[in-house]
């Protein structure tokens, strides 16, 4: 099934098979997917708490709203998305360490040219932290979008969730004193015949109602 197919026929899961479990190396791919995501300038301002047991779920429970504690309940992965709440020279300084660890710079005036062309962007036009905070919330939809493509072409089900208290998740998972906040979530795993959602069509406005050509 190519990139189209897998578009035009998943769906967002409404109901899992909590009989249903994953292997380690599935979860290890649902993560390869978040850990691959793009991010602009490569700034990956994201933490991800993975939730795989029954202690990790109930732990969690009292922040979920009451429309998606069975879904949460009964997916094998529960995935907690959450932004860093600023960009610190610290992550600058992590980041490109990283990036030279893995090869992307062919010499040290690389190396100091895009280390200075990022910080440059973020102080000209991304300096205050109201607007760091929101740019960060952003790009954690982009790995999000990651994930609910990426599920189906490993034979997974996925739900976006937006639907919890993020102060109640910020306070359960520690989140302030890691300078991070929660965003959004998504569970991961084998929808089950309560499924509603699985037999439905999908309905989608029609490309020249959403789409505008220059």
């Amino acid at each position: 099934m190519n990139i189209t197919e897998l578009a035009s026929n998943r769906f967002t899961t409404k109901a899992y098979d909590a009989s249903r479990s994953l292997t380690e190396q599935q979860i290890a791919d649902v993560l390869s997917l978040l850990q691959n995501s793009p991010s602009t300038l490569n700034l990956q301002g994201w933490h991800f708490h993975v939730i795989t047991t029954e202690a990790g779920r109930e732990k969690i429970a009292p922040a979920i709203f009451d429309l998606n504690k069975t879904k949460v309940a009964d997916a094998p992965l529960a995935i907690v998305f959450s932004s860093i709440n600023g960009i610190s020279e610290q992550h600058l300084d992590d980041l490109v360490a990283q990036e030279e660890q893995d090869g992307r710079f062919r010499d040290a005036q690389a190396r100091q040219k895009n280390d200075a062309g990022r910080r440059g962007y973020i102080n000209n036009v991304a300096h205050s932290p109201e607007f760091q905070h929101k740019w960060m919330e952003r790009q954690l939809y982009i790995a999000l979008g990651f994930l609910l493509l990426g599920a189906p072409a490993l034979g997974l089900h996925a739900t976006p969730i937006e639907g919890f208290d993020t102060h109640k998740m910020d306070n359960i998972l520690g989140l302030e004193a890691q300078g991070l906040h929660s965003v959004v979530m998504a569970t991961v795993g084998y929808n089950s015949d309560a499924d509603f959602n699985a037999q439905l069509p999908k309905s989608r406005f029609p490309l020249d109602k959403i789409i505008t050509t220059l």
